[in-house]
């Protein structure tokens, strides 16, 4: 069962163009992704907000899988998360639990379900905050995290910060979010790490969706990968989404590492009381959520594994390249070294998963030219074809052919080991244009 909500007419504050439009098209990937029962609802004053969460509730009740979509403004205040109906004044912060939704009402929709997933494409500024008065409790911009158990939640941005409404007809959030949700042979487990890694790239890096979760670590499809003479219509994109015991385990460390609550590395105790990750996990427990650095920093929750990439003196050097030199990727910030034939990373990250990239680990691997400007590569973390194309202005698009939608960013130009080769690149490229 799948409830769509789109906000976009407000009565009292700014209107947003794109809600009704991602409530649309978030429709009809439910359909395809096989819910049997899609109620689309939009412009929800506050008394049809509140009858349609009711008549939800007994449909989602005894579902499988029941999920809430909601897209349109959404805000912080006294604490708690609020969905706003297109009637609201709110005067005041006080006038919040009388003319805003809160949260924990959507919660409550799905309770009955097996599985249960709330999307929020909500997390823009708060456009009644100026009016507000001073010492008010409510935020300015974005939704604040909340502890849930048994449930997948999927933010548009991470807590405390916005999202983008979007220049043409729908938000990057509801773009993605609409491709992976029908994508066969897709976990909702992995659901939301994906959609992040697409808003990261189709928005430079600017918005990081964000997910707490803490469900089941046995895969859930909504739609099984097919097979046939051609075989799994889905290679996963990373080998520890292989789906073996131990692809199972990182899953559900996955889900405990990103909620990082009690609750969740309970859940994921119970469900793997022998996994590689329990010591960490009841360690995590005992210690207390959020201990401090000395500096009074909080310390980031212990369990991410490094990722199995080979060391760059383990890879064998072949020639060099215009493209030889420092880049930026743009959709993490992080900085990587082009080197004969092979790149490897110069700042750590985490990747998708629980998976760390450390200094000196190589991400790329067969770099060639292929043609003025054009160069072809492996990309090892995506487990895809990388394709790069010089831009005039010295920067790389790169497109990584991860199946069944491709990821995308920029390579942006730190240094390079021959300037004087990227010039003769440049001309001969202009010169075939």
């Amino acid at each position: 069962m799948a409830l769509i909500i789109g906000n976009s007419d407000y009565a009292n504050t700014s209107t947003l163009a794109n809600p009704v439009n991602d409530a649309k098209m978030i429709a009809e990937s439910a359909s395809r992704a096989g819910f049997d029962d899609v109620t689309i609802a939009t412009d929800l004053s506050t008394g049809d907000f509140q009858r349609t969460l009711r008549d939800f509730r007994a449909k989602a009740n005894g579902a499988d899988v029941a999920m809430v979509y909601y897209a349109g403004h959404g805000i912080e205040g006294q604490g708690k998360n609020w969905l706003i109906p297109v009637d609201a004044e709110l005067k005041a912060d006080l006038d919040l639990p009388y003319e805003a939704l809160n949260l924990d009402r959507v919660m409550v929709s799905l309770s009955g379900a097996q599985i249960r997933m709330v999307v929020l494409d909500a997390c823009r500024n708060n456009p009644f905050a100026s009016s507000w008065r001073s010492g008010s409790r409510a935020v300015a911009q974005g939704l604040t995290g909340i502890e849930v158990d048994d449930i997948l939640v999927i933010y548009a941005a991470a807590p405390g910060k916005t999202a983008m409404d979007g220049e043409g007809d729908h938000s990057p959030f509801a773009s993605s979010f609409a491709r992976r949700l029908p994508q066969a042979g897709l976990p909702i487990q992995l659901l939301g790490g994906m959609v992040r890694d697409d808003v990261l790239a189709a928005t430079g890096g600017s918005q990081r969706p964000f997910v707490s979760a803490s469900i089941t670590g046995t895969p859930v499809y909504l739609v099984e990968a097919a097979t046939g003479a051609d075989g799994p219509v889905l290679e996963q994109v990373s080998a520890i989404a292989s789906l073996d015991e131990s692809a199972l385990d990182a899953l559900a460390w996955q889900g405990a590492l990103n909620a990082d609550t009690a609750a969740a590395y309970r859940s994921y105790l119970d469900e793997f009381p022998g996994g590689k990750f329990a010591n960490i996990a009841s360690e995590n427990i005992a210690s207390g959520l959020n201990p401090t650095n000395s500096d009074g920093t909080a310390k980031k929750p212990a369990g991410l594994i490094n990722a199995f990439l080979p060391d760059r003196f383990s890879v064998t050097e072949t020639d060099a390249l215009p493209i030889d030199g420092m880049w930026t990727i743009t959709s993490i910030n992080k900085r990587i070294r082009i080197e004969k034939g092979r790149a490897y990373a110069v700042d750590g990250w985490t990747h998708g998963l629980v998976l760390k990239i450390l200094p000196d680990m190589v991400v790329f691997t067969d770099i060639r030219r292929d043609d003025a400007g054009q160069y072809g590569a492996n990309d090892l973390p995506l487990a895809a074809k990388l394709e790069m194309m010089l831009r005039p202005d010295g920067n790389i698009r790169a497109k990584v052919k991860t199946f069944p939608f491709p990821i995308e960013y920029t390579l942006i130009r730190e240094t390079l080991d021959s300037p004087e080769a990227m010039e003769a690149e440049q001309a001969l490229l202009a010169l075939e244009k």
